[in-house]
């Protein structure tokens, strides 16, 4: 261990001022859990209802007769659509801790099967990794010892979802605002805007489509067991992101550390 202290708060937590009697308040846990886990669905809502009304103050000016100049009339619609991308963003964001969250209360359920002189980290980490499994199964697929994320039966599963669905429509606002945007600004020719603004639009829609999947499925991620030389370390790196997010899960004292 490193001798050199230069801070108090460097200094490691005195053991012998901890209670040898572990007292887990796991019910007023849950309940905070669960609390936040609304909290992101709600935050998800205000940010589609706030885009809409972005949408509705900016574009009609910006279709007015106010504002003679094409290229200026793209260029609001591109800012429209950016902020559009980065709300898209923001969703996948709240998307992933709720799912989060959402493993953080089914841990805390079976954690209160537990002694609270039996919880420490390991219990707590095992409890999470073992609701990770059984919620993950379903996407897995197996070949002897090695396990699989599939990534397109994990799409089908969640594709009718109300979560995925919110998300296709401010990704589909987003995506056709930044494809008109860019058909207005080159302003070459009819077919040609049309062609370059269609692809752009495509093209953002795929990347914050493939964003908001791939970001669920790497929550996920430590399910998946190769025959590779780093595959622990792989898994171990995988398990802690998702687990460092699951911080209602943090209410140990590991006095390895």
């Amino acid at each position: 261990m490193d001798k050199r202290q230069f801070n108090d708060w460097e200094s490691p937590i005195d053991d012998a001022k901890c209670k040898d009697s572990k007292n887990y308040n796991l019910e007023d846990i849950y309940d905070h859990a669960h609390s936040e886990l609304s909290l992101q669905q709600n935050k998800r809502d205000q940010i589609i209802t706030i885009y809409l009304a972005l949408c509705s103050f900016l574009l009609p000016f910006a279709l007015g007769e106010a504002i003679e100049s094409i290229r200026l009339k793209g260029l609001i619609f591109l800012v429209v659509g950016i902020v559009g991308i980065l709300f898209s963003l923001i969703t996948v964001r709240y998307r992933e801790y709720k799912e989060v969250y959402w493993l953080c209360c089914q841990s805390i359920t079976v954690l209160q099967s537990f002694k609270p002189e039996e919880i420490d980290k390991s219990v707590v980490q095992r409890t999470f990794y073992h609701c990770l499994r059984k919620k993950g199964k379903a996407f897995l697929s197996f070949d002897g010892d090695t396990a699989k994320l599939k990534k397109l039966t994990f799409v089908k599963k969640n594709l009718y979802s109300s979560e995925t669905l919110h998300f296709m429509i401010i990704d589909l606002m987003a995506s056709f605002i930044m494809g008109l945007g860019t058909a207005l600004i080159i302003n070459v020719s009819l077919l040609l805007n049309i062609l370059i603004g269609a692809l752009v639009g495509i093209i953002v829609f795929i990347l914050l489509f493939s964003t908001y999947f791939r970001t669920g499925l790497k929550i996920y991620a430590s399910l998946e067991t190769k025959n590779e030389e780093n595959n622990d370390k792989t898994r171990n790196k995988a398990f802690n992101k998702a687990f460092s997010k699951a911080w209602f899960l943090h209410f140990y004292y590991d006095n390895k550390n």
